[in-house]
């Protein structure tokens, strides 16, 4: 089960299905989903399948927001193997540069270094985007590794560099 996280500024709450006319806001701008892997939704049906296949898959998975309310974002831990886990995240564009991403970060680690007991986190990061790198690096993540062509996209094979921070 996904416990609500909270710290001044944020709550990551459960994401819900509800949450999918607040998510398409960012799935459907094509400047947020530029480095993702598909292309910008066209419809709210296909954000409400992201959003269940989403929760099909993590071990949490959480709506980014400022306080309880609309979603702004998503973020989700995915449990890869039995020590690790994987973060993947999404904000709305108008949501950017607040610093949600960071602390919606740090309150996740904090769940899956505690309570889940988790060694390492990760996220595949598409080596072009430059501001989910440097998001990544500022909650102290390091680069683990370059992949060239390891991804599939709309955009065709991408290289990806995957960033990790282990528990202290």
């Amino acid at each position: 089960m996904t416990p609500t996280l909270t710290a001044p500024g944020i709550v990551l709450r459960p994401l819900a299905l509800a949450d999918a006319p607040a998510l398409f806001v960012a799935l459907s701008d094509p400047q947020v989903q530029l480095y993702r892997r598909a292309l910008a939704h066209t419809s709210l049906a296909e954000t409400e399948a992201y959003i269940a296949d989403t929760l099909g898959k993590s071990r949490a998975a959480w709506a980014i927001t400022a306080n309880g309310g609309e979603a702004l974002g998503r973020l989700a831990l995915r449990v890869t193997e039995p020590e690790s886990g994987e973060f993947g995240i999404v904000i709305r564009a108008e949501a950017q540069g607040r610093g949600l991403g960071l602390k919606a970060i740090a309150l996740a680690e904090g769940f899956a270094f505690g309570d889940l007991n988790l060694r390492i986190l990760r996220a595949n990061i598409d080596a072009e985007n430059v501001a989910s790198k440097a998001l990544f690096a500022r909650a102290g993540f390091r680069t683990a590794a370059h992949l060239t062509a390891d991804r599939a996209s709309e955009r065709g094979p991408r290289d990806s560099v995957i960033m990790e921070k282990v528990r202290a």
